[in-house]
């Protein structure tokens, strides 16, 4: 890995079906590394996911992205589920 011109960040994504994880220069913008692991959702009447897996497919993306997460001055963690807005009573 390159020096980087600024502090890395890490930012990370968990969605129904994966974690991403992605570190980027904060001068740049430029991707200094990235990592993906799955995790699974059962199907059927209701839909969950074991809270383990979440955290495993965590420590796996940046797992993959290597020092570059280790040396991140910061993380920023979101996670769009399921939405719903209601308007009125129909």
């Amino acid at each position: 890995m390159s020096a980087a011109e600024g502090p890395l960040v890490v930012g990370v994504d968990t969605s129904t079906q994966s974690t991403k994880a992605l570190v980027v220069d904060a001068a740049t913008g430029r991707v200094v590394a990235s990592g993906q692991a799955p995790h699974t959702v059962s199907s059927g009447a209701g839909r969950e996911s074991d809270p383990r897996q979440w955290w495993d497919a965590l420590g796996e993306a940046l797992g993959q992205c290597g020092d570059a997460a280790r040396e991140a001055a910061a993380v920023s963690i979101g996670g769009q589920q399921h939405g719903l807005v209601t308007l009125d009573a129909r």
